[in-house]
C-alpha cells in the first residue's frame, strides 16, 4: 500500500501555459470554424451556380421549341433532327458546358473544334453519364463521373411539328473545376490560419506574460515574508482587477503587521506584568528560612496577595482569549429598567458610594452577566479614582434603526488627560494621574478596561470615556437597540459641567 507521502504529485500546468493554450483553443475553434463556414458557402455557390446554368439553358431551348423557325424556309421545323441541329450551331457554351441532343442511337452536340478557348472533350454515347441521363426518369441531376468529375445536369424531351421522331436536350454542367477552386481558396485559408494561429498563441505568450507579471510579484512578496519582515508590500499599478488583488493583498499585509505588533506587545506586556509578582513571590520565599514568625507571617501576605493578582491577570487574559474566539456572549430580550437597577444592587454590596440617578425603560437584545460585569468592572475603577458618590444611570439616544443603549457611570476624581483617553480600552493601558489629584492609580495590570471594550464590541457596540481633568470622569457602554417605531424619544446622556 503506498503511503501519502510516497504519492506523486502531478505538477500543476503553469498558469501562463493555460492561459496561452485556452486563448490559442479559442482562436484556433474560431478559425476552423471560419474555413468550414468559407467551404460549405463557396461550395453552396458554385452548386447554385451550376444549377442555374442548366436551367438557364433548357429554358432558352424551351422558348425556341415552342417560337423558333428554320431559317432556311422561315416556318416550323419539320424534324426534331433539324430542331436541334439549328439551335446547336447557335451557341456557344462556356469551357465548364456542353449542349446536346439525343436521339435513339445519335448523339448531337457542339461543335468544340471550331470554337475558341478551353472546352471538355465531346461526350460519347457509351459514357456513363449519357447513359445515366438516358436510364433516368428525373428532370435533372448530379452525377459523379470518375473522368469530368461533378457533373450537374438537366434534360427536356421535344418534337418537331409533324415530326415523329421524339429526342431529348440535355445540357450538362462539369463543376469539378469550381470545386477545385474551391479546395484552392480553402487551402489558401488554411495556410493563413496556421500562420494567424502561430501569431495568436505568441501574442497569447507575451499578454499572458504581462498578466500573471503582478501576480508573479505577489509571490515573490509573499515568500519573503517572515515573521521578522512583514515590511514588504506589493507595486500597484493601474486599476485593473490585478491592482485590485495587489491592493486587496497589501491591506492584508497591514492587517496582519498590526495584529503582530499588538501580539508582540501583548506577549511583552503581559511577561512583564507577570515577572513583577513572580519576583516578589520568589523574594519573599528566600526570605522565610531567616525570618521570625511575625515577617514570616508578613512574607506569606504578601506572596499571597501577589498570586492573587497574578491570579486575576490570567483570568483576565482568558476572559480577552475568549472575547477573541467570538464565542463571548449570549444575547436575549433584557428589559433594561430591570438591568440597572440589578447593577446598582450588586455595585452596593461592593461599596455604597452607589447613586442610581437614570434608567431607560425598554427592551435590549443583550447579554445581561457580560454587561453587569462590565459596569461593576467600571464602577470598581471609579471607587479607586474617587472618593466620593459615583453616579449610575443608563439611557436611549438616537431613534429607528440609529438608536442605542447608554448605560454609564461617573465619578468626581481627577480626570484624564485627552491624549490619553483613546488608550486606555487597550491591553495593558493604565492613565497617569493628573497633577494635583488625591487619589492614586491602581497599580492593576491594565486588562480591566479592554475587558470592557471587548464586552462592548461582542455587542456591536463601543465603550466610551469622557473626561475634564478636574472634573471627573464619565465611563460606558453603547449598544446597538434599533427601534421599529419613530416615536421612542431620545434623551441625553449626561456631560461634564
Amino acid at each position: 500500500m503506498i503511503s501519502p507521502e510516497n504519492t506523486p504529485h502531478k505538477t500543476p500546468a503553469s498558469l501562463r501555459w493555460r492561459i496561452v493554450l485556452w486563448m490559442t483553443a479559442v482562436v484556433f475553434l474560431t478559425l476552423s470554424s471560419v474555413v468550414l463556414i468559407t467551404r460549405s458557402v463557396l461550395l453552396s455557390e458554385a452548386t447554385a451556380t451550376a444549377n442555374a446554368a442548366v436551367e438557364q439553358e433548357i429554358e432558352e431551348f424551351r422558348r425556341f421549341s415552342a417560337e423558333g423557325t428554320d431559317p432556311t424556309s422561315a416556318r416550323a421545323f419539320e424534324s426534331s433532327h433539324r430542331l436541334i441541329e439549328v439551335y446547336l450551331s447557335r451557341q456557344i457554351p462556356d469551357e465548364n458546358e456542353a449542349i446536346l441532343g439525343i436521339f435513339p442511337g445519335e448523339l448531337m452536340q457542339v461543335d468544340f473544334s471550331q470554337l475558341n478557348g478551353a472546352h471538355p472533350p465531346p461526350l460519347e454515347h457509351s459514357e456513363g453519364l449519357i447513359q445515366e441521363i438516358i436510364g433516368s426518369t428525373a428532370s435533372s441531376g448530379v452525377f459523379e463521373d470518375p473522368q469530368r468529375g461533378t457533373t450537374h445536369w438537366g434534360k427536356v424531351s421535344f418534337s418537331s411539328e409533324g415530326s415523329a421522331t421524339a429526342g431529348v436536350f440535355v445540357v450538362a454542367y462539369f463543376a469539378q473545376s469550381q470545386k477545385e477552386q474551391v479546395d484552392s481558396h480553402i487551402r489558401t485559408l488554411v495556410f493563413i490560419g496556421i500562420g494567424g494561429l502561430a501569431a495568436s498563441f505568441l501574442i497569447a505568450w507575451i499578454i499572458a506574460g504581462q498578466i500573471i507579471a503582478p501576480i508573479r510579484k505577489l509571490r515573490a512578496v509573499a515568500s519573503e515574508i517572515n515573521d521578522s519582515d512583514l515590511t514588504r508590500r506589493v507595486p500597484v499599478e493601474g486599476g485593473d482587477e490585478i491592482a485590485q488583488l495587489a491592493s486587496t493583498f497589501n491591506a492584508m499585509l497591514d492587517r496582519i503587521e498590526a495584529a503582530y505588533r499588538q501580539q508582540r506587545q501583548f506577549v511583552d506586556d503581559a511577561g512583564h506584568e507577570l515577572r513583577t509578582p513572580i519576583t516578589v513571590v520568589r523574594g519573599q520565599l528566600e526570605l522565610m528560612d531567616s525570618a521570625t514568625p511575625e515577617e514570616q507571617a508578613r512574607s506569606i501576605e504578601l506572596a499571597t496577595t501577589e498570586l492573587d493578582r497574578m491570579a486575576r491577570m490570567v483570568n483576565d487574559l482568558l476572559t480577552l482569549a475568549v472575547a477573541d474566539s467570538g464565542e463571548f456572549i449570549h444575547p436575549s430580550p433584557t428589559d433594561v429598567t430591570d438591568l440597572t437597577i440589578d447593577i446598582e444592587d450588586k455595585a452596593r454590596s461592593i461599596s455604597d458610594r452607589i447613586s442610581l440617578v437614570d434608567a431607560a425603560e425598554g427592551l435590549v437584545n443583550l447579554d445581561e452577566q457580560r454587561i453587569t460585569e462590565a459596569i461593576l468592572e467600571l464602577y470598581g475603577n471609579a471607587l479607586r479614582y474617587s472618593e466620593h458618590t459615583v453616579d449610575l444611570g443608563s439611557d436611549f439616544r438616537g431613534v429607528g434603526p440609529e438608536r442605542v443603549f447608554r448605560i454609564w457611570v461617573r465619578d468626581t476624581g481627577p480626570g484624564i488627560e485627552a491624549e490619553e483617553q483613546e488608550a486606555l480600552f487597550n491591553r495593558f493601558s493604565r492613565g497617569t494621574r493628573p497633577a494635583g489629584a488625591k487619589t492614586s492609580r491602581h497599580s492593576g495590570a491594565g486588562l480591566g478596561l479592554s475587558i470592557v471594550q471587548a464586552i462592548a464590541q461582542a455587542h456591536g457596540g463601543t465603550a466610551f470615556v469622557n473626561s475634564t481633568p478636574g472634573l471627573g470622569s464619565i465611563f460606558g457602554l453603547e449598544i446597538p437597540a434599533p427601534a421599529n417605531t419613530a416615536n421612542n424619544t431620545a434623551t441625553n446622556a449626561p456631560t461634564e459641567d
